[in-house]
């Protein structure tokens, strides 16, 4: 995507240094093309610095003051404000304020507002929010960065994502325990504060298959120097059948749903190792084979013709390497 990006890029260069020797940068209020060069700004468009550009298949210019719309992509070679808004692809040279909202992709080398990306967002210093389905990617972001899948930068305190590979950021992996016989262990990164879970582990408790995945979100609260709290939102599935995507006829009996809120209070030990555990507010969803998983007096319970809910305090504890 990048190398494509690039490519887009390259090309509204290119164009723009055939004619740099007879032209002079221009304006225009309104802009509405096709595709370079059939456009209202005509074979000049990589010179033109436009208010409002309306492009059904792609837009090239030189700056966008208020709002631009492309079809496919918008690719501005120097400095891209307001809001802007590709079927595929923005990409700003240099600098873009205000928001871009793209199906696929976000580039520019700063940004200062919110992108929003079906997949990707690129950029350098980020100021405000990014959003994509899959990955992030900044050199040093002020303010939030949103994933489904993974965030990518040098400095971010506030990442929201399953994986998080922040330079200056906080990795670790952990062994835990918790009340319904899950040994797992888990890869936390992120940032200062928020930070992402994904782990594998076993249930020894559990009917059907043992295995367990998990994921989930966490934040840090500091305390003292060697103290703080870890807060954390995670689901794990075990016990799975032999299809667990088949829901009919029962295929479910064994598979437990379980989702936690669990607050850890953790003391550092070394500079690499930490302890941490603490209670847990606990949903189960679980088939009839292991309704009796967890053994406490339940906050509240609904049994099923094959399933049975509840909601109980459970526990968490374990051990970080961090590195």
């Amino acid at each position: 995507m990048k190398t494509i990006c690039s490519i887009m890029l390259a090309f509204a260069l290119m164009c723009g240094q055939a004619f740099s020797q007879v032209e002079t940068e221009r304006k225009a209020g309104f802009q509405f093309g096709l595709f370079p060069p059939l456009s209202t700004n005509g074979l000049h468009s990589y010179r033109y610095t436009n208010d409002v550009s309306l492009n059904l298949l792609v837009g090239l210019s030189k700056n966008e003051n208020v709002l631009t719309v492309g079809g496919l992509a918008n690719v501005v070679t120097n400095e891209a404000n307001g809001f802007q808004l590709a079927g595929l692809v923005n990409i700003a040279g240099k600098e873009s304020r205000g928001v871009q909202f793209a199906g696929l992709a976000n580039t520019s080398k700063h940004h200062a507002g919110f992108q929003f990306a079906g997949v990707i967002n690129v950029s350098g210093d980020v100021k405000g929010m990014q959003w994509a389905g899959l990955v992030n990617k900044a050199r040093n972001v002020i303010g939030v960065q949103w994933a489904g899948l993974i965030n990518i930068a040098e400095n971010s305190d506030y990442p929201i994502g399953l994986i998080n590979l922040i330079r200056h950021g906080e990795k670790s992996i952990a062994i835990t325990y918790n009340e319904t016989g899950s040994v797992v262990t888990t890869f936390r990164s992120g940032g200062r504060f928020l930070y992402g879970i994904v782990g594998i582990g076993y249930n020894h408790k559990t009917s059907g298959r043992s295995y367990v995945t998990e994921a989930g979100f966490g934040a840090h609260i500091y305390c003292l120097s060697r103290i703080r709290i870890h807060n954390e939102l995670k689901l794990s599935c075990f016990g799975y059948s032999n299809n667990p995507l088949i829901i009919e006829n029962d295929h479910l009996r064994h598979t437990v749903f379980h989702i936690s809120y669990s607050v850890l209070p953790a003391i550092r030990l070394s500079p690499h190792f930490e302890l941490f555990g603490g209670p847990s507010l606990c949903y189960m969803n679980a088939g009839k084979t292991n309704e009796r998983l967890v053994s406490y007096r339940n906050l509240w319970q609904h049994t099923g013709i094959s399933r049975s809910q509840q909601i109980y305090i459970g526990y968490q504890a374990g051990i970080h390497y961090i590195f």
